[in-house]
């Protein structure tokens, strides 16, 4: 595990703190958070929130309710110690998400956004987010979707999405999660952190051509799910490979 770094090493922006600032980054970052709030309302006392994958922050700062009990879950030390910077109402934890170092039913509401692709074993991330959620509690994940034109064309350039549409199916469906709500996006034919001036407008005409409910086959996805009532405590530290 990595250790906490010097103040230098924190000073400067993480990369995803400037991707965040882009013109495509603030149109994901705006779609992810209005999906957000319309599932989930965090305006609630006595929250308590897990962002997994935090970085510095983009999710973790979501929640304005003093009274809501937010952890923070990353690898990247430095990241961490800016979110810290930030505000002090966040608990950091250096952990990775295949492994939690905290205990079973503890949260109300649990962040995965734009952190599976960077898990291969997509099963064990999601059995922890089961296992530490309480029960009818609810969880928003997002991914990069495999099965997409886009990530075909990025194959082509020897980059890839990780997992796709129907394997996130099927590991929520093994592990017991329900999906309550979905939507497709990011279908700008633009890069993560580009700053052109069409993105605004592509974005719109996405929306307006309903793109986004074409979840199958859009380039990244964004999920609701919750813990049933009746889901055993335990859940299978991993599961056959989908086929």
């Amino acid at each position: 595990m990595a250790t906490m770094q010097a103040p230098s090493d924190f000073a400067s922006e993480t990369h995803w703190e400037m991707a965040a600032k882009t013109k495509m980054g603030k149109y994901l970052t705006k779609l992810e958070t209005d999906f957000i709030s319309k599932s989930i309302d965090l305006s609630q006392e006595n929250l308590s929130v897990m962002d997994v994958g935090a970085e510095a922050g983009r999710f973790s700062l979501l929640p304005q309710n003093s009274k809501v009990q937010v952890v923070s879950i990353d690898i990247n030390a430095c990241a961490l110690r800016r979110l810290k910077q930030k505000t002090r109402q966040v608990n950091i934890i250096l952990a990775d998400a295949r492994h939690l170092p905290l205990k079973d039913c503890v949260f109300d509401v649990v962040f995965m956004i734009e952190v599976l692709d960077y898990i291969p074993e997509l099963d064990q991330a999601l059995g922890e987010c089961m296992r530490t959620l309480k029960p009818d509690a609810s969880a928003v994940l997002s991914f990069g979707n495999k099965s997409s034109l886009k990530a075909r064309l990025k194959a082509m350039r020897g980059k890839s999405y990780r997992h796709s549409y129907g394997e996130m199916l099927w590991c929520l469906s093994k592990i017991g999660f329900p999906v309550k709500r979905k939507l497709g996006y990011s279908w700008v034919p633009l890069g993560r952190t580009s700053q052109n001036s069409l993105v605004s407008v592509l974005a719109a005409l996405e929306k307006i051509f309903g793109l986004r409910r074409i979840v199958r086959y859009s380039p990244w996805v964004i999920m609701h799910i919750t813990k049933p009532f009746s889901t055993a405590k335990s859940v299978p530290a991993s599961l056959e490979s989908h086929k």
